[in-house]
């Protein structure tokens, strides 16, 4: 009667131990891919690099700004064409348009030209 329950007990465990793995499986395989978009912008005439550029990622409510060095990143972005709009004081708006930003192809550097 011991080596009966016994079993039973075995048996139970490895099924509740085989329910966890494929449950943890599923929440892993659930998971959205997403990628990081980088880039640099610089003025278009001398090279020299922009600091607080507004970047904004059309479609979506993100925007960054680029640091001291000029570049910028956004994060937790899903895969797909985008328009990534730079905007900055005395310069003219740049747009490039359907960029398809997946894991491989993510950087978007942007040259801005001064208004005249």
């Amino acid at each position: 009667m011991k080596i009966i329950l016994t079993l039973l007990i075995v048996v139970g465990l490895f099924i509740s131990v085989s329910a966890d793995e494929k449950e943890a499986k599923k929440e892993v395989s659930a998971k959205p891919v997403t990628v990081q978009i980088n880039g640099n912008v610089s003025d278009a005439e001398t090279g020299e690099s922009l600091v607080g550029v507004k970047i904004q990622l059309e479609g979506t409510e993100k925007k960054v700004y680029t640091d001291f060095d000029g570049n910028y990143f956004f994060e937790d972005v899903a895969p797909g064409e985008y328009n990534v709009t730079a905007s900055y004081i005395s310069y003219e708006q740049n747009k490039v348009e359907n960029k398809n930003i997946d894991i491989l192809t993510n950087t978007v550097d942007i040259k801005l030209q001064k208004v005249d």
